[in-house]
């Protein structure tokens, strides 16, 4: 089995990273074979202070330093002191629940080559919200895109590292990884906390870069076309996922990035749409989306796959779907 390597990015999170570490040092109470590395890119606060901190504590904690390059840069920096078989990550401004480790190390047992496992978005005012790691236990291609939310065996890096200078980084590297996956294990519990909406944090701030979205899946289509891996069952997947992050919360980002410029909006998601018709023209029939009809229902309606292929077809329609996108918005609150 072996043992884990867990790789905590740090950039100027002096206000977090307290928290983050001492609840590894809780979950780590009483086990073995846990090598924590810290890896400080670059940051301008008091956050490497802290980290030095808890290495003068703990003999299983390693304080690194690069120039900053991004949490990607930083991730794969890590991956190169990982010293078990094992390795996971937590970003520095989350933390995780007591008995992380401890569920980690049982499902280790049978050495899978991925874990999967749930979290807790967290925020102000005791917010709190379970997400799954998985849409469907059975169905790999439905996991989560998140980084954190996963133990994986090291080997699995040896041909993917997480793409420098992207945002959604983790889309671009977690389905790329599934190729190597042969089995699997889920934990049906929360054993990662997610700070939800950071003032700050990447995902926060609307800019030109949550374009990056369509770089890294594309990147993604195109590993699984050059190892000539495009079966069926992938490309159901690839397909899933590119209607449920481009056409969904895409979407979003983008009406953000526009706000009243609702015609610039409009033709972003016709490319959108148009790129999803020329990969996947069959995309309606796409098993997953019909397999997950509670979770589109509840946002866009019993017509919800009509209504997606609304989004950018033109102007009327997309107008539509969003007045209905208003009105289920107000129902909620």
């Amino acid at each position: 089995m072996n043992g884990l390597s867990l790789i905590i990015p740090i950039y100027n999170v002096e206000n977090y990273i307290e928290e983050c570490l001492q609840s590894v040092v809780r979950s780590m109470e009483g086990l073995s074979d846990i090598q924590i590395i810290l890896v400080d890119d670059g940051s301008k606060d008091k956050s490497g202070e802290i980290a030095k901190s808890f290495v003068n504590q703990y003999s299983n904690f390693q304080y690194v330093f690069k120039e900053n390059g991004g949490l990607s840069d930083a991730r794969n920096y890590g991956l190169k002191y990982v010293k078990y078989d094992f390795v996971s990550f937590l970003d520095s401004d989350d933390y995780i629940a007591e008995e992380y480790f401890s569920e980690i190390f049982e499902a280790m047992q049978s050495e899978p080559d991925m874990i999967i496992f749930d979290w807790m978005d967290v925020g102000e005012d005791n917010y709190t919200n379970l997400v799954k790691g998985m849409d469907f236990n059975e169905s790999l291609w439905t996991v989560q895109p998140s980084a954190w939310n996963k133990v994986y065996k090291k080997k699995l890096f040896n041909e993917v590292k997480f793409p420098k200078g992207k945002i959604y980084e983790d889309v671009g590297t977690t389905y790329k990884l599934l190729y190597f996956v042969k089995d699997y294990i889920y934990i049906n519990k929360p054993l990662y906390k997610y700070r939800k909406n950071r003032g700050g944090s990447i995902l926060s701030t609307i800019s030109p870069k949550i374009n990056d979205i369509y770089d890294v899946l594309d990147d993604t289509y195109f590993f699984y076309k050059k190892k000539n891996a495009l079966s069926q069952e992938n490309k159901e997947g690839l397909c899933y996922q590119y209607v449920k992050l481009l056409m969904w919360s895409n979407m979003y980002r983008q009406l953000k990035f526009y706000k009243f410029n609702f015609v610039g909006f409009h033709n972003k998601m016709k490319k959108t749409r148009s790129l999803i018709y020329n990969l996947f023209e069959d995309w309606k029939e796409n098993k997953y989306i019909k397999n997950n009809q509670e979770y589109f229902r509840a946002r866009l309606g019993n017509n919800f796959v009509e209504r997606f292929d609304y989004i950018g077809e033109n102007i009327l329609k997309t107008s539509l779907v969003l007045s209905i996108l208003v009105i289920k918005n107000k129902k909620r609150h």
